[in-house]
């Protein structure tokens, strides 16, 4: 018991409180070449022509890169083991642009200034080609985002670029049509979640040089050095043994940094001029050039018996991966069977989706990866359910939801070892007051307070 229920000093604590430099940009080099990204101003386009003979001229410019200068491998800037799921859709730098902030060129300098007068004066010519803006009207459009012939998915992941499709897939517990069939009352919702971006403290952030050995070093802001280390060396088409990644201290991530974002381009430079470089993400770019979380529509549907026995559920996700499909065939699943899966009494599942490309910033990790915007859809049924039964949102959940040693249907079989949610149902309904404030109470004559429910399962470790 030296460690359990102890205070333990973090090993980088004094550091931390006493501003020692721990951050990836605290620990770079002074002599870093700086690197920026010019990035395209068009949703969907192709690239007729790159002029840098101005931007070349600039004193203090090192370097200007563009998709000629890039190797031809196709890959997934997704953080997740070997074989990724998530489609080879991507190469460093494209000769099509798919996003508004897609990048176009690469400029390192020996000053932040000089480079940004570079990218001012790098003209480009572009064939505007017509965007998919709207996830509805993706599947089928007639402008394809990835017609390129070496598109490929490792995994079988109901794919089909030529669709806008980046997966598909259905899962069935049960006969669902049967269960609706008996049921005394069916929620049929559509419930819609928008994209939004973690937001974290620190941007992202890479510094990269050579070392003794002529290895690649990264030093980036990441949740996943192991698969920075991977994917770098895939882009890059180099040995993974010519490729090392340390990650310092990161200034919170979310799920944004569990995917490639500032790694590659340093990297390349490096390459490149075998100098250090860095690059340091504005705020501006982490909004518009990372990832989001996806948006998504959901369909719910939902019966159960005049007593409140849930006997079917149907999910339907619709979901936006954007220009790029990292983490779009993983997220989706988690939507319905992280979801469904809380009530496990039902007689019936069905979960079927949908993951489409659009023109849209590549969405990505984000904290509960998918199951967030299942959880909003369901739980706001169920408690459409509760209301149109009749019954207390609280009561109907405890008569439906799993408990411990229940093989849960709707994870793959899964047997549930450890589930204290109905006591957490129980103590959460004393400690509010649940039973004098549900639905709501009067608190003037223009003012009410009401309380609300959801509950949610996550795994992690």
């Amino acid at each position: 018991m030296k460690i359990v229920n102890q205070g333990i000093e973090k090993i980088d604590a004094m550091a931390l409180v006493t501003g020692k430099p721990v951050y990836t940009d605290d620990l770079a080099p002074e002599n870093c070449l700086v690197v920026k990204v010019l990035r395209s101003p068009h949703a969907f386009a192709g690239i007729r022509d790159i002029d840098m003979a101005e931007a070349l001229k600039i004193e203090g410019v090192e370097c200007i890169l563009t998709y000629r200068d890039v190797p031809g491998n196709r890959f997934t800037m997704a953080g997740q083991s070997y074989p990724e799921p998530s489609p080879y859709d991507r190469l460093i730098l494209d000769q099509m642009v798919r996003y508004v902030g897609d990048p176009v060129a690469v400029v390192a300098g020996i000053t932040e200034k000089a480079v940004e007068k570079a990218l001012k004066l790098i003209q480009v010519s572009y064939d505007i080609l017509d965007p998919v803006l709207d996830p509805d009207k993706a599947l089928d459009h007639k402008s394809i985002i990835h017609p390129e012939a070496d598109y490929h998915a490792r995994e079988d992941i109901g794919n089909d670029a030529k669709r806008n499709l980046c997966a598909s897939g259905e899962f069935l517990s049960g006969d669902a049509e049967t269960e609706f069939s008996r049921c005394d009352v069916v929620v049929d919702r559509i419930y819609h979640t928008k994209a939004n971006n973690q937001a974290m403290m620190e941007t992202h952030r890479t510094f990269s040089y050579l070392d003794l050995a002529g290895r690649l070093v990264l030093c980036t802001s990441t949740q996943v050095p192991f698969h920075v280390r991977r994917i770098a060396a895939t882009a890059l088409n180099i040995p993974q043994s010519s490729v090392r990644v340390i990650k310092p201290r990161i200034g919170g991530g979310f799920g944004a940094k569990q995917t490639l974002v500032s790694e590659l381009f340093p990297a390349l430079v490096t390459l490149k001029t075998g100098k250090p470089a860095k690059m340091v993400f504005d705020r501006a770019e982490s909004f518009t050039a990372s990832t989001s979380r996806h948006e998504m529509k959901i369909r719910v549907r939902i019966g159960a018996d005049r007593d409140g026995h849930i006997l079917a559920i149907h999910m339907d996700t619709l979901s936006n991966t954007g220009a790029y499909g990292e983490h779009g065939p993983t997220t989706v699943g988690l939507s319905g069977h992280k979801t469904m899966s809380l009530y496990n009494m039902a007689r019936a599942f069905k979960f079927t989706y949908t993951v489409v490309y659009t023109n849209t910033l590549s969405a990505g990790a984000y904290r509960g990866y998918g199951a967030t915007q299942g959880t909003f859809a369901l739980e706001s049924a169920v408690n459409e359910l509760a209301d149109r039964l009749s019954m207390d949102p609280l009561d109907l959940r405890l008569k439906n939801i799993l408990k411990p040693g229940d093989s849960v249907a709707a994870y793959y079989g899964e047997t549930i070892h450890s589930c204290a949610l109905p006591a957490c149902i129980k103590k959460g309904r004393e400690m509010i007051g649940w039973n004098q404030k549900f639905p709501f109470v009067n608190i003037s004559n223009t003012k009410v307070r009401a309380v609300g429910a959801a509950i949610a399962m996550q795994g992690s470790g």
